[in-house]
């Protein structure tokens, strides 16, 4: 049965009357907002570099060395990115690399960030009946996910593919016996994005995995008991082969498949470089709340605006550790709130609501229970999972009732105050393209790099994130090897010693 027939058989005759009246402007005026807001994010995700910490201090090095732009010779990263490099899933890195070969700048790796969210959009209206316009709000409303779409982080792009993977799994729920063979092959294959770039999300995708499995065992009809077993094991290996195989690797070559991180797990003690929970994570104000806690204080952004430049902020970390808004919050209390009303208010009517519902509240509860969770952009699959609910309960003839249109109206209100609410709140700071150039962050380091001569060993003094900005790779006329030091510390590679906070060059030998 397709979308489109199962709404002639299911609406209710009556269903007009309710019916939101044609003199409501909510195609035109949405439509237009939408490609606005569309095209300005696009204009910033080409036209900006992105400045955040993680960026540059290892994204942009991870993507440089995938892509066979600069490698360990040409930039030397710190001890620990480097077993970093070593050990993490860098396929999203490898696509940055790819895409920053291709276009020449690093910066064009955003676009992949406005692609996937833009890929979940299509699925929602092709299987959900969506507009295109109204998910793209729905998700652009979540100020987490509006300042990502045009950062190099990795997280948002990520926790759409899980996101694509849920509402399959939501779809298969709902709809029976319909042939799910495409959508299956597009689970795996956003799963397989997730967990081969992620270690956070590996697990996670692998669960996903195994319950879409399980539903496609369920739904074979043609099959015996004997025969659904069979095919569940089948596709439960085959999907846990093509999802782990860094994990693999690492298990065969550190005896970690979570390498570089040490895990302890009772008399189990797995050899790492530094440890899977880290107090510097956390704000000095929740470090002994346990993780569900801090979870529920972080989506319901308990004291989460404390000190803060901007409300919301890239990862809510630019204050101090001892502020209990550290890494705090990002999915704006307000408009989580009211889409789990609407949530819960659109599900009761019919029995598809409340198996959404039920899948939702399995949801929440794995992700209040895991490592971190606190931290919104690790996890942001669970804010974009209840968007997607909610309009997808709204919309699709799957959902059918007659109360539907009223549920719509409501659904459609709450993304467009709360859309107005982070755009007016925030300044539109994540919609302007007002932020540097790639050619202004390099600028700053041309004078130094003038003083560094060919064949050098240039040695990057304390840390410094922007590190990379001084390596040849921004400095393509001039031939160099740049190294990062943790400090002051001497290393004999080294002819000249850069001191980005003195900025000052020293001449080695």
């Amino acid at each position: 049965m397709t979308v489109e027939s199962s709404k002639r058989d299911v609406t209710p005759p009556n269903a007009t009357l309710t019916r939101i009246p044609p003199f409501v402007p909510r195609f035109s005026v949405v439509t237009v907002v939408a490609v606005i807001t569309f095209a300005l994010i696009c204009v910033r995700a080409v036209m900006t570099a992105d400045p955040y910490w993680d960026t540059l201090a290892y994204h942009w090095p991870f993507a440089a060395r995938l892509g066979g732009i600069c490698n360990a010779d040409c930039f030397t990263m710190p001890t620990t990115s480097e077993y970093r490099y070593e050990g993490f899933p860098k396929l999203w890195h490898w696509l940055q690399g790819i895409l920053w070969r291709l276009t020449g700048s690093p910066a064009q790796a955003d676009v992949l960030a406005v692609a996937m969210v833009a890929l979940v959009c299509g699925y929602l209206k092709s299987r959900f009946a969506v507009p295109l316009a109204w998910s793209w709000l729905g998700f652009l409303a979540i100020p987490e996910t509006q300042i990502e779409l045009t950062s190099t982080m990795i997280d948002l792009p990520l926790n759409a593919a899980l996101t694509l993977a849920i509402l399959v799994a939501v779809r298969m729920l709902v709809h029976g016996g319909t042939s799910n063979r495409a959508d299956i092959a597009l689970a795996l294959a956003a799963l397989f994005v997730a967990a081969n770039s992620k270690f956070q999300l590996a697990t996670v995708a692998l669960l996903f995995w195994i319950c879409i499995a399980a539903l496609a065992a369920i739904q074979v009809a043609s099959r015996s008991p004997r025969q659904r077993v069979l095919l569940f094991i089948a596709l439960a290996l085959a999907g846990s082969i093509v999802l782990t195989p860094k994990l693999l690797w690492n298990l065969y070559d550190f005896g970690n498949p979570f390498y570089p991180i040490t895990l302890a797990i009772g008399p189990l003690h797995l050899p790492g470089q530094e440890p899977m929970l880290s107090s510097i994570a956390m704000s000095d104000a929740i470090v002994h709340w346990p993780g569900p806690l801090r979870w529920l204080a972080s989506v319901l952004e308990f004291d989460a605006f404390r000190g803060r430049p901007q409300i919301w902020m890239l990862g809510q970390g630019d204050v101090l550790q001892s502020s209990p808004s550290f890494r705090m919050g990002g999915y704006f209390v307000a408009y989580v709130i009211a889409m789990v009303m609407v949530l819960i208010w659109s599900a009761r009517n019919t029995k598809p609501g409340r198996l959404v519902l039920m899948t939702f509240a399995a949801i929440t509860l794995l992700c209040a229970c895991l490592p971190l969770s606190f931290e919104s952009r690790y996890y942001s699959f669970w804010m974009l999972t209840l968007v997607s609910m909610v309009l997808a309960l709204a919309h699709a003839p799957l959902f059918a009732s007659t109360l539907q249109p009223t549920h719509r109206l409501a659904a459609c209100g709450v993304v467009g105050i709360a859309l107005v609410s982070v755009v007016s709140m925030t300044g539109a700071a994540y919609l302007k393209t007002e932020r540097d150039s790639l050619a202004n962050l390099i600028a700053p380091t041309n004078r130094l790099i003038a003083q560094i001569p060919d064949g050098a060993t240039l040695c990057v003094l304390n840390r410094a994130r922007e590190a990379i900005l001084y390596s040849s790779v921004f400095h393509p006329n001039r031939h160099y090897r740049t190294k990062v030091l943790w400090g002051d510390e001497v290393d004999a590679a080294c002819t000249v010693r850069l001191d980005t906070a003195k900025e000052s060059v020293e001449h080695v030998r």
